[in-house]
């Protein structure tokens, strides 16, 4: 089978939870089958592999890298004919071979469209309705979809994976310093770092000078993080920007946090702290609640104080923390492997090669 892999993003020129998929897809892909690569890149087109076909995304003109990105596309598939199409980003055409399209978040870059959002929707609910197989990661993704005016009957749901081999438990080196407590994702005011740090600010002074708060992720909005840095003034917060090695900072963890205020389609800030057996303290939101299965503490949304009471509650009960880490642990090397999310999507994509 020929496997075409079509995505604006890809690692290491991009470090995110879809970069990561599409990279781990490519790997696992170019093993079984006949593969070409066209993924965009934003940094360094250095960092994509020799032999993709590199298209530059500029952020200041992203209709212009859409564009561009699908006139890549449309080349390759005339080269390679390719029995199947596995597609990220809604740019990518749907009329060259039957097409996996992996879909995220409807709401995601609709800014950019401006006044033309309205042509955005129709293009994307057309395209979606012409795709072999259309992917969500979790049912609550497929809901959103739904209500922005997919029919839900056609999408599938296929739960991305995580290296269990990288994040994975690591023992406390020492018992020397504070718990640490981590957040990682980027700096953007729907992921709620502020949450995260007015939590520790209002933690009684007995616990905060127990705990340190590590803020780990690429900035997307400048002004947010000057305001971060504003709040934790005298605070045990530090800021780590976007670090090569993630699953380290993970293993060094000891409880992760997850207060996001928006919408998510996954959350890989708790899946990957429970594949680290880590206890998580997480929003209480439709696809994180979907994804962890209620292994954590739940908070709604938002709620400074009930944060604050979750890691108190998690510092003061090391058992309690144990317990949850070793639940998580089980719950992602079972749903969220590799191996099992792989087994997934290929199946997906042979059904897809033999329309």
């Amino acid at each position: 089978m020929k496997v075409l892999i079509a995505t604006r993003v890809f690692p290491p020129d991009v470090r995110s939870g879809v970069a990561t998929v599409m990279g781990e897809l490519w790997s696992r892909i170019r093993q079984d089958y006949d593969a070409r690569l066209v993924a965009g890149f934003w940094t360094d087109e250095s960092l994509l592999p020799a032999d993709a076909k590199a298209v530059r995304m500029d952020p200041d003109h992203m209709l212009k890298s859409r564009g561009a990105m699908e006139l890549a596309v449309r080349r390759a598939a005339l080269t390679f004919r390719p029995d199947v199409i596995l597609a990220h980003g809604i740019e990518i055409p749907v009329d060259l071979a039957p097409t996996v399209g992996l879909l995220t978040d409807p709401r995601a870059g609709e800014r950019l469209w401006g006044r033309v959002r309205g042509v955005r929707k129709k293009l994307y609910l057309r395209r979606i309705a012409k795709m072999a197989v259309p992917i969500v990661p979790t049912e609550a993704a497929r809901q959103r979809w739904a209500g922005f005016g997919a029919a839900p009957d056609r999408l599938r749901v296929a739960s991305p994976g995580v290296d269990t081999a990288a994040f994975r438990p690591q023992e406390r080196v020492s018992t020397d310093g504070p718990l640490r407590l981590l957040y990682a994702a980027r700096i953007e005011p729907g992921k709620g770092q502020h949450v995260a740090i007015e939590a520790v600010k209002g933690l009684h002074p007995n616990v905060r000078d127990r705990v340190h708060l590590d803020l780990v992720g690429p900035v997307a909005d400048t002004t947010y993080m000057d305001g971060l840095k504003r709040r934790a003034v005298d605070a045990p917060v530090s800021f780590h920007g976007d670090v090569s090695d993630l699953a380290l900072r993970y293993r060094q963890a000891d409880i992760v946090l997850f207060p996001t205020v928006m919408e998510e389609v996954f959350g890989y800030s708790a899946v990957d702290g429970m594949a680290c057996g880590k206890p998580v303290v997480f929003s209480k939101i439709g696809a994180v609640r979907e994804v962890t299965a209620g292994v954590g503490v739940e908070v709604p949304p938002g709620d400074v104080k009930r944060f604050g009471e979750a890691i108190r509650r998690l510092v003061k009960n090391p058992d309690e923390c144990r317990e949850l880490g070793r639940r998580g642990r089980e719950l992602v090397v079972e749903r969220y492997s590799w191996a099992a999310a792989w087994s997934r999507y290929r199946a997906l994509l042979e059904e897809a090669a033999g329309r």
